[in-house]
């Protein structure tokens, strides 16, 4: 399907024209006006391409412009008007952050090479995009794999966490909830650093000063780690500021406090801290009413946001008919979920139950079973079932 160009002018007769000329060459949308355009935009985009007249009743083509480059900031813009003064242009340029500025009456074939410039280059960042995504996208999978090998019982925590976080960022309209699940996975990447035995040995209770505080650092070196990778500064900067109190306690020791942490982090710290509290044998109305009891730790509205978000439905509940079934390490799939954690012959846990299985986990799945024995067959959901249930 070739990229659509969507055409804008109040003068049917332009439009008529310029279809006429350019039909052949490129798929065409018309709106006699910004209001008509920006819907068509909603409902028919998106659009590789918008070419607008400039002096158009009720909305002009710099306002129409503007808006349409915070609905569709991909699309390439391009001003057509009869009025080329410096101030028109200027402010084409700056609120619609357009392409090209072409002045009537425009020559078809000029027209017609100006779209096809601005095509290739649509082409060209939608490809960046798609480059760019998919690379986060594997990163962060494979991360979040690396941490479930490095620590299943920090994983497991972390998998409690992000659905419940996701729910409380719905209801708090977070304006990137993506940051928030991917802040949850990745709050504990930091322990891939340290040397092995010192997080056994800080549970016992044995370890050295030095030791307890690598652990604590753990929210600082993770943000660290996740700053070199493109577009994470949101999720590093959620890291960074998770176990900091409302009011400012806490680490990191600065002035943010209060609205100026980030949403991410006050959600994050909320959603931990209930856990905490639950896997201490608090009930969930317990929990949230210690948490609320605590003055300056939390936020208001994100404690408000937790109570809503314990009445949600969880995400990722099986669905109707959706029965557990027994895999081994040569059926399980990747995409799957544990319903019962996995253990070596002698008992020694390599993933707890509700790890959702990657190509990682696979490969590490069947090394183990080749190299020392698994306890099979193990507990999962989704797929089609491999193993004939007892």
């Amino acid at each position: 399907m070739r990229d659509k160009v969507l055409l804008v002018d109040d003068d049917p007769n332009i439009l008529s024209a310029y279809t006429r000329n350019l039909r052949k060459r490129f798929q065409i949308d018309t709106a006699p006006g910004g209001a008509e355009a920006l819907e068509l935009m909603r409902t028919s985009g998106p659009y590789a391409v918008i070419l607008s007249d400039m002096r158009m009743p009720g909305m002009d083509g710099i306002q129409f412009l503007s808006m349409a480059r915070t609905l569709a900031p991909d699309t390439v813009r391009i001003m057509l008007t009869g009025n080329a003064d410096q101030q028109t242009a200027i402010e084409a340029v700056n609120r619609g952050r357009i392409f090209r500025f072409l002045t009537k009456p425009c020559d078809a074939d000029d027209l017609a090479l100006t779209l096809e410039l601005a095509i290739k280059q649509y082409q060209l960042v939608a490809a960046e995009h798609e480059l760019v995504e998919g690379t986060l996208k594997g990163s962060i999978a494979l991360l979040v794999e690396l941490l479930s090998i490095a620590d299943p019982e920090a994983f497991s925590r972390a998998q409690q966490l992000a659905p419940l976080a996701q729910r409380m960022a719905r209801v708090l309209n977070h304006p990137s909830p993506w940051i928030v699940n991917v802040a949850c996975l990745l709050s504990r990447i930091g322990l891939l650093t340290l040397p092995p035995g010192v997080l056994a040995r800080v549970r016992q209770g044995e370890a050295t000063p030095q030791e307890v505080e690598a652990i604590e650092r753990l929210p600082e070196i993770s943000s660290n780690l996740l700053l070199h990778i493109p577009r994470m500064e949101g999720v590093a900067q959620a890291i960074l500021y998770m176990t900091k109190e409302y009011g400012g306690a806490g680490f990191p020791e600065d002035a943010i406090r209060e609205d100026a942490l980030p949403l991410a982090a006050r959600i994050l710290k909320a959603g931990s801290d209930f856990l905490d509290l639950r896997a201490s044998g608090h009930t969930p109305g317990a929990a949230l009413e210690r948490l609320r009891e605590g003055a300056g730790v939390h936020d208001p509205r994100v404690l408000e946001a937790l109570g809503t978000a314990l009445l949600m439905p969880e995400d990722g509940a099986p669905v109707a008919g959706d029965a557990p079934h027994l895999a081994t390490h040569e059926t399980v799939q990747a995409g799957q979920t544990l319903v019962e954690g996995v253990q070596t012959r002698e008992g020694i846990l390599l993933y707890p139950p509700q790890t959702r299985l990657g190509p990682t986990h696979l490969e590490r799945l069947k090394n183990f079973a080749h190299l020392v024995g698994l306890k099979e067959p193990f507990l999962v959901l989704g797929g089609p079932p491999e193993v004939p249930v007892a």
